[in-house]
């Protein structure tokens, strides 16, 4: 396990190198409402993320990053194709797209 230094205005990145992808498809469970795979991430967040470990996962596609008051995180599945929406502010700082 790896963890990429960043300031406290970061997320704290954290890099599991022995997980595999066919591990995880092996441990994937058929969600009830259909979704399948996670087709992008953007994370919202009033300070620019500047630490290396932020460029690597921004340069490679991974993850999204916009500049907004608040900080929060898009998860979006199997592309958006069913147009629903789920906002879980302000309780998590987190909003589901499927």
């Amino acid at each position: 396990m790896y963890i990429g230094e960043a300031g406290i205005e970061e997320p704290m990145w954290v890099y599991l190198d022995f997980v595999r992808r066919a591990d995880r498809e092996r441990w994937f469970a058929e969600h009830p409402i259909g979704i399948r795979e996670i087709t992008g991430l953007t994370l919202t967040s009033p300070a620019s993320l500047r630490s290396n470990a932020s460029q690597v996962v921004i340069e490679s596609g991974a993850l999204s990053h916009r500049i907004g008051p608040d900080s929060f995180l898009e998860i979006e599945f199997d592309g958006h194709l069913q147009k629903a929406t789920r906002d879980f502010r302000p309780r998590l700082p987190l909003v589901f797209k499927f």
